[in-house]
């Protein structure tokens, strides 16, 4: 007899749409992420110009100043000013061009 309940319970169960009788459903409370719609685009540093604005670390920045400084040997390094759009905070970070 108790076997027969158990068997009632289970399909009575799994007939109500959870996805296992000893798993509780988990459906509801399931709120998926929202989608990203922005295009991530690499820029190049021969793009670089005053006034770009671009996305870094997920916050919009806006280009104060650059400048390019080529050493005899090696790769030329640009080191860029930025200002963040959203706190008012300026960082300065330097990348290897090309």
């Amino acid at each position: 007899m108790m076997l027969r309940n158990t068997l009632v319970l289970l399909l009575s169960a799994l007939t109500l749409g959870s996805t296992s009788a000893f798993a509780p459903s988990f459906r509801a409370a399931f709120t998926p992420r929202a989608t990203v719609t922005a295009l991530s685009v690499a820029v190049d540093t021969s793009e670089i110009k005053n006034g770009l604005t671009i996305e870094l670390d997920g916050e919009p920045h806006k280009v104060i100043s650059f400048s390019i400084m080529k050493q005899a040997r090696g790769a030329a390094k640009t080191t860029i000013k930025f200002k963040n759009l959203m706190r008012g905070t300026t960082i300065e970070n330097t990348y290897r061009s090309g």
